[in-house]
């Protein structure tokens, strides 16, 4: 090729990169194509990409002992191979240098010159799509926590409009049988209906804790978090272990509802909280010596609405624990334990690294 078929031939190759990294889903996906965009440009014998932590962080392409000495300074953006048949170029992503792509044994060497210009256009091309994929990416998070949270608002709003309106139907009526019988029982049952509406309105509480303290997840201890709340519910409990997870301000709501719901159903007078780390995996497990959970609830008891016994609540408190630690990227179960008791297991998402 000539100078200006080199030219022509770097602009149509650079206007496929772009093309190709408007339509990178990742990191990994936008860095395969600038690496498919050069060795289709240059026909090189080596090529690879080595990350900024090292070669144990990941490696795309055929790196070996040849790009152990390649290096760049801190603010260099490129520079030629020893063999001037290729080049080392930072790549970046806000500024920031995230690895190194090595090239070398180019077909055709002398083009090296002509190309160089394109090269360096590469780094701002791909700055440029990591900071799309990231903002797309945070955009994608922010539409499924508002779909999450429209959900569990409209399961919310039907379980809370049908209690009320159950307690409030029974109190209606049984202030009609105090009317026609003046009986003292009918007033007492209006009255209990009373107070199981206070119970639904102090519940709504928790469900402000669940779903409207939403925030970035951050490092979190486990340990101090059942430590803050156990003093205020009154209930006896021991503490073991400790891990650092990946959690919002909703824990504290978690821990609240375990704590309520082993009280007010279980009967249990005190618990005991373990936490072990395994890996990228943070567990709690929470066992009181209460009378246990039906084992025909077992199945059911996070799903929204489901509430059983004669203290039930609305069905909303475990199906918004449930939903909460999935939005953690952990998960909860629960069975009775061999020495009586319910035992649930949480899983969380480490911030330790094992």
């Amino acid at each position: 090729m000539n100078s200006i078929e080199d030219v022509n031939h770097s602009y149509s190759l650079f206007l496929d990169l772009l093309r190709t990294l408007q339509r990178a889903e990742d990191e990994e996906s936008a860095i395969h194509a600038v690496l498919d965009m050069v060795a289709g440009t240059f026909h090189p014998e080596k090529i690879c990409y080595v990350p900024e932590g090292g070669p144990h962080n990941g490696i795309y392409g055929d790196c070996g002992v040849w790009t152990a000495e390649t290096r760049l300074l801190p603010d260099q953006v490129i520079k030629l191979m020893p063999s001037k048949k290729g080049f080392v170029l930072s790549l970046k992503n806000k500024g920031k240098r995230i690895g190194l792509l090595i090239m070398d044994g180019a077909n055709d060497p002398s083009r090296m010159n002509s190309m160089i210009p394109l090269v360096m256009t590469i780094q701002d091309a791909l700055d440029m799509a990591l900071s799309n994929i990231h903002h797309t990416q945070e955009l994608n998070e922010s539409r499924a926590q508002l779909s999450q949270l429209s959900e569990s608002l409209g399961v919310a709003n039907k379980i809370l409009r049908h209690d009320i309106a159950n307690e409030l139907m029974v109190i209606n009526s049984s202030l009609e049988l105090y009317m026609i019988n003046n009986r003292e029982r009918d007033i007492l049952r209006a009255q209990t209906s009373l107070q199981r509406m206070q119970s639904i309105i102090s519940q709504m509480r928790d469900l402000d804790n669940f779903l409207l303290s939403r925030s970035d997840m951050t490092v979190t201890s486990l340990t101090k978090i059942i430590s803050k709340v156990l003093p205020s519910l009154d209930m006896p409990f021991t503490l073991r272990g400790e891990a650092m997870v990946l959690a919002d301000p909703a824990l504290v709501a978690i821990i609240e509802n375990l704590v309520r719901n082993a009280k007010k159903h279980g009967q249990a007078k005190s618990l005991e909280f373990s936490i072990h780390q395994d890996g990228g995996k943070a567990t709690l497990v929470v066992r009181d010596d209460g009378i246990g959970i039906p084992p025909d609830q077992l199945g059911r008891i996070f799903m929204e609405g489901v509430a059983y016994g004669e203290s039930k609540g609305t069905g909303l408190g475990l199906y918004l624990v449930r939903r909460t630690m999935e939005r953690y990227g952990g998960s909860i179960s629960v069975s009775n334990d061999r020495r009586g008791g319910a035992r649930f297991e949480l899983t969380f998402r480490s911030a330790e690294r094992s």
